[in-house]
């Protein structure tokens, strides 16, 4: 059985329902109708929709992922913040226990929550000199934090979305700063390219997210640093330690931020959803945001998932 429907049949009926939700239909078209809006409304281009049925095949898995964050890019540009609009993560707060950030934002900062998130994932690594890769870069917010607040040597970033890295070679530019169009799980790097590889909220959305961990060991250099964080369910973030540690990383730091993450949805996460078209499915975007009350928040909130970062070093 293919990997991807192993880890869907092991999901409890209500994760399932949740992931049916989360993912875009595989063969739609560009301009689904929202399914919250009328049955007898017809399709409507550049509308963020779904329906209740979800890909198995791998492929077909990737693709779905792409149309939907390509909308998801396509409509943030078209927003008037969309030219500031850097971030999708969640974001961090912080609630008195230990951090680990090498940098102190001020009180009033533009998208301070992702970018708190964003230092806390990096911690107290060193980033000055370093040739950083960000995998899953969206519209460029970690890139932009790595080059606003550190000097890393090099930083690229890579991401599924055509319309992503599109903005994102636009927006964020610099002498050693690149970005590529391309695949998590088959990264087009030579072994060994990077000292750091950064990996924010979007491991979620990989079929095989063994092959991921798998190209991040190979096109770290030894000794380089794994810096990672996401939304998981408790067994998965059992089996994703279990194999990063076979495959040869130390687990150096294991920080559950749950409620941090939970404090910034508290704050930003609806007012986040005025950013998109009211015509998009609402139970999606909600989901997508993590609003309070939606079924990702709720997951978050029981313990059935939490929100960890990793700091994971390669042997060296």
């Amino acid at each position: 059985m293919p990997d991807i429907d192993k880890r869907v049949e092991e999901l409890s009926p209500k994760k399932r329902e949740i992931l049916e939700r989360l993912l875009p239909r595989a063969g739609a078209q560009p301009a689904p109708a929202p399914v919250s809006a009328a049955a007898a409304a017809p399709p409507s281009e550049g509308y963020l929709a779904l329906d209740a049925s979800s890909p198995s095949e791998p492929n077909a898995l990737k693709a779905s992922y792409k149309r939907f964050y390509d909308g998801v890019s396509a409509q943030l540009a078209g927003n008037v913040f969309g030219q500031y609009s850097f971030f999708l993560n969640y974001g961090y707060v912080s609630d008195g226990q230990e951090e680990f950030a090498a940098v102190a934002l001020p009180e009033r900062y533009i998208n301070k929550n992702s970018v708190k998130l964003v230092m806390e994932v990096v911690g107290d690594v060193p980033i000055d000199g370093r040739r950083v890769l960000d995998v899953g870069c969206g519209r460029g917010g970690t890139v932009h934090v790595l080059t606003t607040f550190y000097k890393p040597a090099t930083v690229t970033g890579l991401d599924l979305s055509t319309n992503a890295i599109a903005f994102c070679r636009q927006t964020h530019k610099g002498p050693h700063i690149t970005f590529h169009e391309g695949d998590a799980e088959n990264l087009p790097f030579a072994d060994g390219s990077f000292d750091v590889v950064t990996n924010l909220e979007s491991s979620h959305s990989y079929p095989h997210i063994h092959h991921f961990y798998s190209q991040v060991h190979r096109v770290l250099a030894p000794g380089g640093y794994f810096l990672y964080t996401d939304a998981l369910s408790t067994q998965q973030f059992t089996s994703s330690r279990a194999y990063l540690e076979h495959i040869g990383f130390t687990l150096e730091r294991d920080r559950d931020i749950t409620r941090n993450v939970l404090l910034s949805c508290d704050e930003v996460a609806t007012s986040r959803l005025h950013a998109f078209d009211s015509r998009n499915d609402q139970n999606l975007m909600q989901n997508f945001l993590a609003t309070p009350g939606s079924q990702v928040y709720q997951e978050l909130r029981s313990g059935n998932w939490s929100y960890r970062i990793y700091k994971l070093r390669k042997s060296a």
